[in-house]
């Protein structure tokens, strides 16, 4: 099964790679214009199955019972999670640019650039800001048990860095990092739950 999420922009384009799939996969005519025709009257999916005379996947074999059944397939969700956004290539290029200014004022000041992971154990956070804390985190349970959150600011991911290594490093510290963060929060003008901060 082959399926193209497209936009309207993009139907002739997809309805030529249609056609010319199902001539590089041998298949007949009629397939070629029933692929152009989904394209151009539905503009969203290509579905291509090929069962003539070979065997059908066992995702080809579901979908067909499903179709069969009556069943309805669930539409997938095109937008991203709420609170989050997609870069496209022009606003990544301001992105991008913005950065690139942060980082190069921090390294003419002296600073160097750190960065932690992304997902953090919950009880660094629990420690800093308290139990009620936990409700402004992504938090979830991994498949060892252990309790991780999605970092919702760089502070204790810079502190427990510094404890782990604290002999080691020569102070003062001039670091600096451009972090992705994660609040789940209640969204409003200007604050998303996914933000960038320069620290």
């Amino acid at each position: 099964v082959i399926r193209l999420s497209l936009t309207k922009w993009c139907r002739m384009a997809a309805a030529r790679a249609a056609m010319v799939f199902a001539a590089t996969a041998g298949c007949g005519r009629a397939l070629m214009q029933t692929a152009a025709r989904h394209v151009r009257e539905r503009g969203a999916v290509i579905r291509w199955a090929g069962t003539e005379g070979g065997r059908a996947s066992a995702a080809v074999k579901q979908q067909q019972e499903e179709s069969s059944s009556g069943s309805v397939e669930k539409k997938l969700e095109l937008n991203p999670p709420r609170g989050t956004r997609d870069f496209y290539p022009e606003e990544l290029r301001v992105r991008s640019w913005l950065f690139s200014r942060w980082r190069g004022t921090a390294r003419r000041f002296g600073f160097e650039e750190y960065d932690a992971p992304v997902v953090e154990n919950e009880a660094l956070y629990v420690r800093k800001a308290g139990e009620e804390v936990t409700q402004q985190l992504y938090n979830f349970e991994d498949k060892g048990g252990r309790r991780l959150s999605l970092r919702p600011e760089m502070t204790p991911s810079l502190a427990r860095m510094v404890m782990a290594r604290r002999n080691g490093l020569a102070m003062p510290l001039k670091w600096y990092s451009v972090p992705q963060c994660w609040r789940y929060e209640r969204t409003t003008r200007g604050r998303r739950r996914e933000h960038y901060q320069w620290n």
